[in-house]
């Protein structure tokens, strides 16, 4: 359990705290690992008074973790 924590907390959040600005051109940020915010909606997103979203930490864990899912089943089929 501690693996897939690590893999969700470290490479999953780091990958969305970097792409989902970069890809929603600042419409979404992600929470910060510290922030005790509340208020997020099933999907673990939450409107903020600028107009922006801010995605949940551990909802950014599973969204970061997708596309080296994606790359793995990449390499894994070509192989």
């Amino acid at each position: 359990m501690i693996i897939i924590d690590f893999i969700l907390e470290v490479i999953g959040y780091t990958t969305a705290r970097l792409m989902l600005p970069l890809i929603t051109l600042g419409k979404v940020r992600v929470q910060s690992v510290s922030s005790t915010e509340t208020g997020f909606n099933r999907l673990g997103f939450k409107r903020v008074p600028d107009g922006s979203l801010i995605c949940q930490a551990p909802m950014a864990g599973w969204i970061g973790l997708m596309p080296w899912v994606l790359v793995v089943v990449l390499i894994v089929t070509t192989a």
